[in-house]
Protein backbone atom coordinates (compact mmCIF):
# COMPACT_ATOMS: atom_id res chain seq x y z
CA UNK A 1 0.00 0.00 0.00
CA UNK A 2 1.22 3.48 -0.77
CA UNK A 3 2.46 6.04 2.02
CA UNK A 4 -0.16 8.24 0.20
CA UNK A 5 -3.42 5.99 0.69
CA UNK A 6 -3.07 4.29 3.79
CA UNK A 7 -6.31 3.13 4.25
CA UNK A 8 -7.78 -0.29 3.90
CA UNK A 9 -10.86 0.67 2.38
CA UNK A 10 -12.07 3.33 0.04
CA UNK A 11 -13.66 6.45 1.45
CA UNK A 12 -16.68 8.09 0.10
CA UNK A 13 -17.57 11.90 0.97
CA UNK A 14 -21.43 10.68 2.21
CA UNK A 15 -23.16 13.02 4.58
CA UNK A 16 -24.80 11.16 7.44
CA UNK A 17 -26.12 12.21 10.90
CA UNK A 18 -24.11 10.90 13.31
CA UNK A 19 -24.57 10.35 17.57
CA UNK A 20 -21.28 9.72 18.91
CA UNK A 21 -21.60 8.34 22.63
CA UNK A 22 -18.88 9.03 24.83
CA UNK A 23 -18.63 7.58 27.95
CA UNK A 24 -19.47 11.30 29.50
CA UNK A 25 -21.91 12.56 27.14
CA UNK A 26 -23.33 12.34 23.87
CA UNK A 27 -23.25 14.74 21.30
CA UNK A 28 -24.53 15.21 17.63
CA UNK A 29 -22.40 15.21 14.60
CA UNK A 30 -22.24 14.42 11.16
CA UNK A 31 -20.47 12.33 9.20
CA UNK A 32 -17.55 13.74 6.06
CA UNK A 33 -16.88 10.25 4.74
CA UNK A 34 -17.32 6.98 5.65
CA UNK A 35 -16.03 3.41 4.56
CA UNK A 36 -16.53 -0.25 5.77
CA UNK A 37 -14.00 0.53 8.12
CA UNK A 38 -14.67 3.64 9.51
CA UNK A 39 -15.83 7.06 8.50
CA UNK A 40 -14.84 10.66 9.61
CA UNK A 41 -17.04 13.03 11.49
CA UNK A 42 -17.52 16.75 11.81
CA UNK A 43 -18.30 17.65 15.37
CA UNK A 44 -18.84 20.85 17.28
CA UNK A 45 -16.56 19.20 20.17
CA UNK A 46 -12.95 17.92 20.26
CA UNK A 47 -12.67 14.25 20.86
CA UNK A 48 -9.33 12.59 22.54
CA UNK A 49 -7.16 9.86 20.51
CA UNK A 50 -8.18 6.62 21.34
CA UNK A 51 -11.33 6.96 22.93
CA UNK A 52 -14.07 4.14 22.67
CA UNK A 53 -17.24 5.12 21.34
CA UNK A 54 -20.31 4.09 20.47
CA UNK A 55 -21.17 5.39 16.87
CA UNK A 56 -24.71 5.80 15.83
CA UNK A 57 -24.76 6.58 11.62
CA UNK A 58 -28.78 7.91 10.52
CA UNK A 59 -29.61 8.55 6.93
CA UNK A 60 -31.06 11.90 6.54
CA UNK A 61 -32.85 12.80 3.26
CA UNK A 62 -33.76 16.75 2.66
CA UNK A 63 -33.15 17.15 6.41
CA UNK A 64 -35.55 14.27 7.88
CA UNK A 65 -33.96 11.14 9.16
CA UNK A 66 -34.82 8.14 6.84
CA UNK A 67 -37.46 5.95 8.65
CA UNK A 68 -37.07 3.31 6.30
CA UNK A 69 -33.63 2.66 6.95
CA UNK A 70 -32.53 1.88 10.05
CA UNK A 71 -29.48 3.21 11.85
CA UNK A 72 -25.84 1.88 11.96
CA UNK A 73 -25.43 1.48 15.54
CA UNK A 74 -21.54 -0.04 15.93
CA UNK A 75 -18.33 0.82 18.50
CA UNK A 76 -15.39 2.94 17.23
CA UNK A 77 -12.01 3.72 18.52
CA UNK A 78 -11.35 7.54 17.69
CA UNK A 79 -7.61 6.93 15.28
CA UNK A 80 -7.14 10.97 14.66
CA UNK A 81 -8.50 14.44 15.36
CA UNK A 82 -7.78 17.82 13.63
CA UNK A 83 -9.37 21.46 14.04
CA UNK A 84 -10.40 23.51 11.28
CA UNK A 85 -11.03 27.27 12.86
CA UNK A 86 -12.65 28.14 9.43
CA UNK A 87 -15.29 25.86 10.04
CA UNK A 88 -18.92 26.61 11.36
CA UNK A 89 -19.10 25.85 15.00
CA UNK A 90 -21.14 22.78 14.45
CA UNK A 91 -18.65 21.34 12.30
CA UNK A 92 -15.35 22.62 13.78
CA UNK A 93 -14.04 19.33 15.16
CA UNK A 94 -12.79 16.26 12.87
CA UNK A 95 -12.01 12.75 14.08
CA UNK A 96 -10.97 9.82 12.25
CA UNK A 97 -13.61 6.73 13.38
CA UNK A 98 -12.31 3.00 12.96
CA UNK A 99 -15.03 0.89 13.71
CA UNK A 100 -14.22 -1.42 16.37
CA UNK A 101 -17.49 -4.38 16.50
CA UNK A 102 -19.12 -4.12 13.37
CA UNK A 103 -20.98 -7.31 12.42
CA UNK A 104 -20.23 -9.16 9.12
CA UNK A 105 -24.13 -8.60 8.50
CA UNK A 106 -23.30 -4.95 9.12
CA UNK A 107 -20.13 -4.95 6.85
CA UNK A 108 -21.97 -6.42 4.28
CA UNK A 109 -24.95 -3.36 4.91
CA UNK A 110 -22.16 -0.80 4.39
CA UNK A 111 -20.60 -2.36 1.71
CA UNK A 112 -24.40 -2.65 -0.23
CA UNK A 113 -24.88 1.03 1.10
CA UNK A 114 -21.43 2.67 -0.47
CA UNK A 115 -21.82 0.55 -3.84
CA UNK A 116 -25.32 2.16 -4.07
CA UNK A 117 -24.41 5.64 -3.25
CA UNK A 118 -21.58 6.00 -4.88
CA UNK A 119 -23.44 5.32 -8.01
Amino acid sequence: MSPQNRRAHPRFRLHLSAEIQTPKRTITAATRDLSVGGCCVESPYSLQEGLQIRLSLFLVIDGIECVETPPLIVGAQVQWTAENDEAPLESRHLAGMRFTDATDAQRKWLEDFLARASG
